[in-house]
């Protein structure tokens, strides 16, 4: 028999408190009922008649996944209505209870182990993942998703162990790629481990880009996640987002949500003609397991802010030979630390900012009109004037980009890097 996760994994009155304090009427009038309803079930799970009764009236599943279905796509509406960073946190919550509600249904029409049990999980999953990746974590419970995620994949995983693995271990072949500093380019300065004063006095506080070497050994992900199988088993049924094209600043680039699996499968394990890229994802957050495998930098402990005790924002890269991120800048300081593969970054000053031409629009204040591999000089002559400075980037190495200095990244091979953002 399969024993309910999402069920039993909420507070059904903590739900009922959310959805009381954050669902706008339209929304709230139809799913309080629900709500209500699945509370009943579970507090009489155990009860013969209750069960009985359910496996003779299926109707109202099929109602309330109607009406669920419904909630999600108003809410779908409201969530794509401007700017990400606009929309207001009510809708966020929305999404995130929403996608619980559907789970627990879902998780409801499981009676027995048959053959679409596995499918049905499946789809649990990838609904709370959504919630997860589109809504935002609930005021009175804001682990609930992250928990029963964590829960529902290694169940899956079970179900799904004997399985044929489609590839087995990521190999670099290094002789495919050049790691020469190109003409007209200076190298970044190289510190191999140091000190946390020395790195305070010579990097961070004069706000000077660095390349760290034999700082992150000890991290286990420098070995685990080359492994094709470990990935699949501790992510493999989990949704991401995926950057499909050579980069966000062209014209056939678009975003798709997929499986872990599905990504492993179509980019890593075999060449596609279509790039795709797990870019700037903070798949940490989302999948905690893999947090186990590496560690903070304690680099990330000075701040420029007097009250800077935040912890960093953790980000994922992942994708195969062929990746671009275009020359852009970020806000904050970061630490880009790569696990396996090599990676040419090439930096530029924030003093040479109107060099490098940046675009006029708001979505892409950040980001130059400059390609500095292939440089149109006629168009933009004061580019001329730049100074750009390279590195390469090889599994433990780690780069300090300040706030505000432009990078340009290629992926010369397979590579997994994770970020550390911090004020």
């Amino acid at each position: 028999m399969f024993s309910q996760i999402v069920m039993k994994s909420v507070s059904w009155d903590l739900l009922l408190q959310d959805l009381n304090s954050y669902f706008p009427n339209e929304l709230k009038f139809h799913l309080v009922k629900i709500l209500l309803k699945l509370k009943s079930f579970h507090k009489h799970t155990c009860e013969k008649a209750v069960k009985k009764k359910l496996k003779i009236n299926e109707e109202w599943i099929k109602n309330d996944l109607l009406i669920v279905d419904a909630c999600l796509d108003r809410t779908w509406e409201m969530l794509n209505s401007g700017y990400w960073k606009d929309v207001p946190i009510i809708y966020r919550y929305c999404y995130s209870l929403c996608c619980v509600i559907k789970s627990a249904i879902i998780e409801v029409s499981i009676e027995s182990e048959n053959s679409e049990m596995s499918e049905k999980f499946k789809d649990i999953i990838q609904q709370i993942d959504k919630g997860l990746l589109l809504g935002a974590p609930l005021p009175s419970c804001p682990k609930l998703l992250t928990e029963i995620a964590s829960n529902l994949n290694n169940h899956y995983s079970d179900l799904v162990k004997n399985r044929e693995i489609q590839g087995s271990r990521i190999t670099i072949d290094k002789k495919n790629f050049c790691t020469d500093i190109f003409p007209g380019f200076l190298p970044i300065p190289t510190f191999r481990k140091p000190s946390m004063e020395r790195f305070y006095r010579d990097i961070f506080k004069p706000k000077t880009p660095a390349l760290l070497q034999n700082c992150i050994e000890h991290w286990q992900a420098l070995s685990l996640w080359k492994d094709i199988e470990y990935l699949r088993k501790v992510a493999g049924s989990r949704t991401v987002p995926i950057e499909i094209g050579s980069r966000y600043t062209e014209d056939d680039w678009t975003q798709s949500l997929i499986t872990f699996s599905e990504f492993l499968n179509a980019h890593i394990s075999k060449k596609n003609e279509q790039v795709g890229y797990l870019a700037q994802h903070e798949l940490f957050d989302q999948i905690p397991e893999l947090k186990n495998d590496f560690t903070i930098p304690d680099y990330c402990s000075f701040s420029d802010k007097d009250d800077g005790e935040y912890m960093p924002n953790i980000n994922a890269w992942f994708g195969p030979e062929g990746t671009v991120s275009p020359l852009h800048h970020d806000p904050k300081n970061n630490l880009l630390c790569q696990v396996f593969g090599c990676k040419r970054v090439i930096l530029y000053s924030p003093k040479d900012s109107l060099n490098l031409y940046p675009y006029n629009t708001r979505l892409l204040s950040n980001t130059a009109q400059i390609d500095p591999y292939n440089a149109d000089v006629v168009k933009y002559p004061d580019f001329q004037k730049a100074r750009g400075f390279m590195c390469y980037l090889t599994p433990g190495d780690i780069l300090f980009i300040p706030p505000k200095w432009w990078h340009h990244i290629v992926g010369l091979s397979t590579s997994f890097s994770v970020s550390f953002w911090w004020d």
